[in-house]
């Protein structure tokens, strides 16, 4: 099994360190996911107590009468001015944001829209939030020639910078069946993308957390290797934990993300993010929540870290 391995893998990825001054690989872009439409985050806080400026923003999914009109949580308008406020105070701090459709609840664009209404929202979203940059997060079914199709057409029209963000099956396994139906579907339409693994509420099979989601996220590239064998697979991969108390029962530590983060580095992965900085503080203990992490920690530690602190 690949997280038998970590044993020797991660004290060679813990001693590389940072990206150092003089490697030619391009530095690990940040941009952790925040809950925009639930309005519980002061993002200037935030920015002052971390230096990170890049967001991930979710989730445009439909409207709560399940017709395809994008919406922020599927109640906020994508005009809001409570929403405009926290993107030109990012814009004022130099930050740059990604639109992030799809998660865990609410009803799917993606479900709902044809392929030119797809992406036709897309493209709402995506000027509504003054960004070129869309994360498409699919964890429940889809048609994925109607995803694919619809962000092959955006990518045409605009040269949207595309984001696959999918589910994990476990250490040993990959992206789970479904996942790789839509990657391959989106190969097969043409789309230049990056695949965002969750590294997230799965089975860690007996190995410590940090080397479950090493390990997963290893297994992920294997994965992409068979679909994209000509790219480099690494530098296409980025790797998302949830801080805290996952909803399963694992739980991402301060040296669990440490660890994360210097594997991403080590193996030259494009990206890292995290679920959620409206969870990166210590507001309740052992729980699962939307607002706090569950675990000791003080408030922004997480970001911090990913910011640049480790």
């Amino acid at each position: 099994m690949l997280w038998k391995r970590l044993a020797v893998l991660v004290p060679v990825l813990l001693a590389a360190g940072c990206t150092s001054a003089d490697d030619p690989r391009p530095p690990l872009r940040v941009a952790p996911y925040v809950d925009i439409a639930s309005g519980s985050l002061d993002i200037a806080e935030a920015v002052r107590a971390s230096g990170q400026t890049d967001f991930t923003l979710a989730f445009v999914v439909a409207n709560r009468s399940k017709a395809c009109a994008p919406t922020w949580g599927g109640t906020v308008p994508l005009d809001s001015p409570r929403v405009q406020a926290d993107l030109d105070a990012i814009a004022r701090l130099g930050g740059e944001v990604t639109v992030s459709t799809g998660g865990a609840t609410g009803t799917y664009l993606e479900s709902v829209c044809s392929r030119a209404e797809l992406t036709a929202a897309y493209r709402a979203a995506l000027d509504a939030a003054g960004s070129n940059d869309l994360d498409v997060d699919i964890e429940r079914p889809v048609t994925p020639d109607t995803v694919t199709g619809a962000l092959a057409d955006l990518q045409r029209e605009r040269g949207t910078s595309v984001t696959l963000t999918v589910p994990v099956a476990g250490p040993d396994r990959g992206l789970t069946k479904e996942s790789t139906a839509l990657l391959r579907s989106a190969a097969a339409a043409g789309v230049e993308l990056s695949v965002n693994a969750m590294t997230m509420n799965f089975d860690p099979a007996g190995a410590g957390w940090a080397d479950a989601m090493v390990a997963a996220t290893d297994a992920v590239a294997a994965d992409l290797a068979a679909i994209w064998p000509d790219r480099d697979v690494h530098r296409m991969l980025g790797v998302t934990p949830m801080i805290g108390v996952n909803d399963t029962g694992p739980v991402t530590t301060l040296s669990d993300a440490q660890t994360v983060l210097r594997y991403a580095e080590a193996r030259g992965l494009g990206f890292v993010r995290f679920w959620s900085v409206n969870r990166d503080n210590d507001g309740c203990s052992g729980t699962v929540s939307p607002s706090c992490s569950g675990i000791a920690q003080s408030r922004f530690e997480f970001l911090r870290l990913f910011g640049g602190g480790h």
